[in-house]
């Protein structure tokens, strides 16, 4: 699909990619929650640190689409935005089991777990209804732009442990998959012109100013916490930077498209990685087996 043809299409119909509910289940091994990247477990409490947020973060983004859902017109993506949310509460679910083997092996996720959810259930109770919708598209883009960082960039993870990464490997394809639709609900509900624009830009600023302190900070939690990466010092905070921002340097490469955002003219499918998505049936049955196998 091209990002003409794509944009064409979610003019045409309201959304480009379909997204598909898949109801998968993960099982990681305990014993590797501390220490299960390859690249050691600075890494690993790095990505620990993102699936803190996701619990309450993904219901947050399932109740702003959910509030404006019954608004749009257009059959196709009110068909994307149910997707949508089935996508979001299967995420939820399976990090929530993930974050119970970080609270299991004392490191510190209830209690940055409840921080979150604190924070986030403020933001709904403080702000106009629209506020978590743009807050929404702006986490939806960062979520967006790691998961592509990760499938173009497989070696960042690949001989990891293997439930780990195919549970993570899952997340991005469907972050990928789904990564327009809160966008186009936003589009067809609150608009397009300069209003909604500036209503957008600062959910970007907003998120970008509140969640990515609070990754730092809550990895440097979990980190301290960790044995593991006690052991090995200082140098593990040293490969996660240049992961993240050296070489390969996963993120230092999403800030061009960080700032595509606030283009007037931005949507999220301008940046065309459809094909990332030809291996998610694989991905599935491979986790299906998976979790077949470890259940018996």
């Amino acid at each position: 699909m091209s990002t003409t043809t794509a944009r064409n299409e979610t003019e045409a119909s309201g959304v480009a990619v379909m997204p598909e509910r898949r109801d998968l289940h993960f099982l990681p091994p305990a014993d590797r929650i501390q220490d299960w990247h390859a690249l050691g477990p600075h890494m690993t409490q790095f990505m620990n640190t993102l699936s803190l947020f996701f619990p309450a973060g993904e219901r947050m983004f399932i109740d702003a689409v959910r509030s404006y859902r019954d608004q749009v017109p257009d059959p196709d993506l009110k068909k994307a935005a149910t997707a949508f949310i089935g996508q979001e509460a299967m995420h939820s679910r399976e990090h929530v089991e993930y974050n119970k083997l970080m609270a299991e092996a004392g490191l510190p996720a209830d209690k940055l777990d409840e921080f979150v959810w604190d924070l986030l259930d403020w933001l709904r109770d403080n702000t106009p209804r629209s506020f978590p919708l743009s807050a929404t598209i702006a986490l939806e883009h960062f979520t967006a732009l790691m998961g592509n960082a990760l499938l173009d960039k497989p070696e960042v993870i690949a001989g990891s442990q293997e439930d780990y990464e195919r549970m993570w490997l899952w997340h991005a394809l469907e972050e990928v998959e789904h990564k327009a639709v809160a966008y186009d609900v936003y589009e067809k509900t609150i608009g397009r012109g300069p209003l909604a624009y500036l209503l957008r830009s600062g959910g970007m600023v907003s998120a970008t100013v509140i969640f990515w302190p609070l990754v730092l900070a809550f990895y440097l939690r979990m980190t301290a916490a960790s044995e593991a990466c006690r052991k090995v010092g200082w140098r593990g905070h040293l490969k996660v930077a240049n992961t993240l921002f050296g070489r390969p340097g996963i993120f230092r490469r999403l800030i061009p498209e960080w700032l595509g955002y606030f283009r007037y003219s931005f949507h999220p499918w301008q940046q065309d990685n459809s094909h990332h998505l030809a291996m998610i049936d694989k991905l599935a049955a491979e986790a299906e087996a998976a979790y077949d196998t470890t259940r018996h």
